[in-house]
């Protein structure tokens, strides 16, 4: 029995998918399969049964899974206390963020950081907020920020960072942008690109378009918050964002922000960590600069 068997056993049970859980722990399925054939063998009694593509866990393998994750666990934390012995001067942080937050957010957070701890590396992941969570409770990311609401929030700590607000754009010349404000029902006119279904910012701006009975005839779908900056300033469509995202090209008139009558709308972005798990004292020192630099409220077990 060794770690990766264990972790393998665990995303096979999280994915119910032998190529899922191989490509979670970035191995072929044939070492997925060898590894918990050998498992197996080894507790001499089926962990599950494979049906099809279907893999339903034994009782016996549901216990197991139970243990599994408290062995990884319990090892994943000795790695980080002993780490954590070398103290501040070499390590890494694995931070994992959605794109806007990288950007506009984050970056004196990035520099202030560097500046202090010059040989703790910064390892980020930029993502949709569903991918983070992912990745943050699959261990592979220390800590997230990312758009809120948070569902998963008995299992994660949630931490408000940052508001904004999020304003209609429109490329100059366009109909709606010689309005300083329209009426919510003439938006059911103008094709919508929007953030990717699914997201929590495009739930946001439904909901509050549906408070006042409008339904976006959403166009075109796109991850990247400046993809759709472009494809509005080429005339594509419009477009509802981030405020700080869009203020440079309102500036300079490349792209026009217009009122909604009636309707106000806003993200909020959390800093998400998981509950139970062992926070190392290089992500601490991290948290440590955040709380400096942008005023978040953490507790003390988060910091150094």
């Amino acid at each position: 029995m060794d770690i990766r068997s264990l972790k393998y056993l665990i995303s096979l049970y999280t994915e119910r998918n032998f190529t899922r859980a191989a490509e979670k722990n970035f191995v072929t399925q044939p070492a997925v399969s060898i590894a918990l054939k050998k498992l197996q063998d080894e507790f001499q009694v089926k962990l599950f049964v494979v049906e099809g593509r279907d893999v339903h866990f034994t009782q016996e393998g549901i216990v197991a899974v139970e243990y599994a994750s408290k062995i990884v666990r319990l090892i994943e934390e000795l790695n980080g206390a002993i780490l954590d012995l070398r103290g501040l001067d070499r390590g890494v942080v694995k931070l994992g963020t959605i794109d806007a937050a990288s950007m506009y957010v984050l970056p004196g957070v990035f520099t202030r950081f560097s500046e202090r701890y010059p040989g703790i590396d910064i390892h980020l992941e930029i993502s949709s907020t569903e991918a983070l969570l992912e990745a943050l409770v699959d261990r592979r990311l220390d800590a997230i920020v990312a758009t809120l609401p948070i569902e998963e929030e008995d299992t994660l700590d949630v931490f408000p960072v940052f508001t904004e607000r999020l304003v209609l754009i429109a490329p100059p010349g366009h109909l709606l942008s010689s309005r300083k404000r329209v009426k919510p029902e003439l938006l059911a006119d103008y094709p919508f690109i929007s953030f990717h279904r699914g997201s929590i910012t495009r739930r946001i701006i439904e909901g509050a378009l549906r408070s006042v009975g409008v339904e976006a005839r959403t166009s075109m779908s796109i991850d990247s918050p400046e993809v759709i900056k472009k494809l509005v300033s080429s005339g594509l469509g419009i477009a509802i964002l981030p405020e700080r995202i869009v203020s440079a090209e309102i500036e300079r008139g490349e792209l026009s922000a217009i009122k909604i009558e009636g309707v106000s709308m806003e993200r909020k972005l959390g800093l998400v960590v998981e509950k139970e798990r062992y926070l190392s004292l290089h992500l601490r020192a991290f948290l440590d600069v955040m709380k400096e630099e942008l005023g978040v409220i953490l507790p003390e077990r988060l910091l150094v």
